[in-house]
Parts: C-alpha cells; structure tokens; sequence
C-alpha cells in the first residue's frame, strides 16, 4: 500500500465557518489538477484572533499559511491549503485573494473577496466556487514550485483584480504544466 493511499496528499482544511459543499468542490478540482488525493479535514480550525488588525478591519494572511503548515508537520500531509471566509491581507496590499509560499507545505485562499457581491453584483455560488477553484489551484502551484506566469490566461498569472482572477482559466499553461510535473515527482520522491 502507498502513502497516497494512506494519507491524504493535499489537504483542505477549513479555518473558521466555511460552506463545506464549497470544500469539496475544491478538493475534486485539486485532486483532478495535480493528479494527486485530496481530501477535506475534519478537523477545522478557528480564525486566529492575533492575526486581526483592527485598523485595517482584516487579517494577516500569513497566520493562516502558518496553520496549514503547522497541519501539515502534525499530519503528514504534502500540501495543506487554509481556506477561509474572512478578509485576508499581506503587507502593501490592499487585500489579497490567497498566499503561499514558494515550495512551502501551506497555503490559504479567502472566500471573502471572491464573493459577486462584495462588487455589487447578486450573489452567485457557481461564479464563487469557479473564483475559489482558480485561487485553490494557482496557491498549491506556488507550494510545488511555482512562481507567477506572464502567460494571460494561466493559472499561475498573477489576479491584481478579481477581472484578473475571473478572466484566466484553471489550466497551467504548457511551460507551466511541464514544470509543475516534474517538481509534484520531486515532491514525492523528498516524501519518501
């Protein structure tokens, strides 16, 4: 029996309230993108309070890369993505979508500014969950070794806007692709 079989490789882990029918169509999208199980914890974790600035009204994302990884040195996962409701920020930016750390265990997205309505617009659960699944797949890249692509609809481009988000696909482009194949068997290899 492999590992893969044992544990899961990626994992969702949900940090504070989170609709878990998002979660699992996250976890079917990454298993689908990166040939690799994906599951969601069971284990959820709260929205840590030491991350709150009151002044910004936000919360560092950083706290809740720190959960993942933290997730995964306890559980033996390879990749672990945060996934959260809560408005998330990194120093200089106004907010941001997700944050990961180059070949890092842990990553985290926000729902928050994916949501239609936070631009006006009705709310959409189909449009949210395609903005989370983009956001999902571009952070664990960055957890497998890669940077941002200039290539305007792959995955990894670089979302300033959720116009940016929305308008490319959830495909890696070839060179990008290529690149995340060999660095997922490496992955596994330094796992073994």
């Amino acid at each position: 029996m492999s590992k893969m079989d044992v544990k899961p490789v990626i994992t969702i882990l949900p940090v504070g309230s989170v609709d878990p029918e998002i979660l699992r169509h996250i976890s079917r999208k990454l298993s689908e993108k990166f040939g690799l199980k994906c599951d969601v914890s069971e284990i959820s974790y709260d929205v840590p309070k030491e991350a709150y600035s009151p002044l910004r009204r936000q919360y560092l994302a950083s706290y809740f890369v720190q959960i993942a990884e933290f997730h995964a040195r306890r559980t033996g996962a390879l990749r672990v993505l945060s996934i959260t409701d809560v408005n998330i920020y990194a120093p200089g930016l106004n907010f941001v979508f997700g944050e990961a750390r180059i070949w890092g265990r842990g990553a985290v997205i926000s729902l928050f500014m994916l949501r239609p309505e936070v631009y006006g617009d009705p709310p959409n659960f189909n449009l949210l969950v395609e903005r989370a699944i983009k956001e999902a797949i571009h952070e664990i890249g960055h957890t497998f070794g890669l940077n941002h692509c200039s290539n305007p609809v792959c995955i990894m481009r670089f979302s300033n806007s959720i116009w940016d988000t929305d308008a490319k696909s959830e495909d890696f482009c070839e060179k990008c692709f290529n690149v995340l194949r060999r660095n997922i068997a490496r992955a596994l290899s330094d796992r073994g």
